[in-house]
């Protein structure tokens, strides 16, 4: 999977974009927060992947490409001074993204300049850097300066460009529309049973950026780390949680106080290699 930045998408429209002035070739994408990659984002995904095997089968082009836009952090990060944190890194989100399938991925970083492009504009540059004939949108979809562009102005762009777009319904669950926010109260809640039916799989915590060192008492081993994440913890409390060690798992008690981190291991637990990422149960 390639990974562009905007400004990649910018000097590659200017130029032709990633299929060449003379290529026929198309994409189908769909853009978002993807911050958790939940079942409504994993909605969006098939809908591109059942486009490009269903229609896209018929067109006469060179090729078709699968791609997401998306951010390196939730925009609510810069938003809110209340925002309690990521569900995903962006490593997580590029691993997420590769094993799906996607051909690419364009990877924001949020920031004054990007947040006043007109949603057109933003649509306009999109299309032209990689052909896009197919998008899946969500129900919520806003874009743009002062988020000018919503699935009303969407509708109208695609209708006049060309464009085939899906808007996709509300994922629900338990009478709860799914979405990244309602994840993030049920981590911070320690509902972690709830968070994994959303998500559809364990919540995870990303460690490859932080430093543990070891502790110990008569009845424990520990790791401890000031937890130098973006991603947003449970309350205080004692967690069963499963560690991932270079590919191996190890159950522990994670135990978290703001910043500051604890693993709490048995007694017979031996390897203490480097931490990767830590699964709530």
């Amino acid at each position: 999977m390639k990974v562009y930045s905007w400004e990649d998408v910018q000097a590659e429209a200017a130029a032709g974009g990633i299929f060449g002035l003379e290529s026929t070739g198309v994409s189908a994408v769909t853009v978002g927060g993807f911050d958790g990659m939940h079942l409504g984002h994993q909605a969006l995904f098939d809908a591109v992947f059942e486009w490009k095997e269903g229609r896209a089968a018929s067109l006469a082009c060179d090729g078709v490409l699968t791609g997401a836009v998306t951010f390196t952090r939730s925009p609510g990060a810069f938003k809110s001074k209340d925002y309690p944190g990521d569900l995903m890194t962006e490593r997580m989100k590029l691993e997420f993204l590769e094993k799906r399938g996607f051909d690419f991925c364009v990877m924001i970083d949020f920031s004054q300049d990007f947040s006043k492009i007109e949603g057109r504009n933003f649509l306009d540059q999109l299309r032209k850097f990689c052909s896009a004939q197919f998008l899946a949108a969500g129900s919520d979809f806003r874009c743009g300066h002062n988020l000018d562009t919503g699935v009303a102005e969407l509708s109208d762009y695609s209708t006049r460009n060309g464009l085939e777009l899906k808007v996709l319904d509300d994922v629900t669950l338990d009478g709860k529309r799914v979405s990244s926010s309602l994840i993030r109260g049920a981590v911070q809640d320690g509902d972690f049973a709830f968070a994994r039916r959303l998500l559809g799989c364990p919540y995870r915590l990303d460690c490859s950026l932080l430093e543990w060192r070891t502790s110990s008492s008569d009845s424990s081993l520990s790791l401890i780390a000031n937890g130098n994440t973006t991603q947003v913890l449970p309350k205080a409390g004692r967690h069963p949680v499963s560690v991932v060690f270079a590919g191996k798992k190890s159950s522990a008690f994670f135990y978290a106080e703001g910043q500051f981190l604890r693993l709490e291991f048995p007694l017979e637990q031996k390897d203490f290699s480097v931490v990767q990422e830590i699964e709530f149960l």
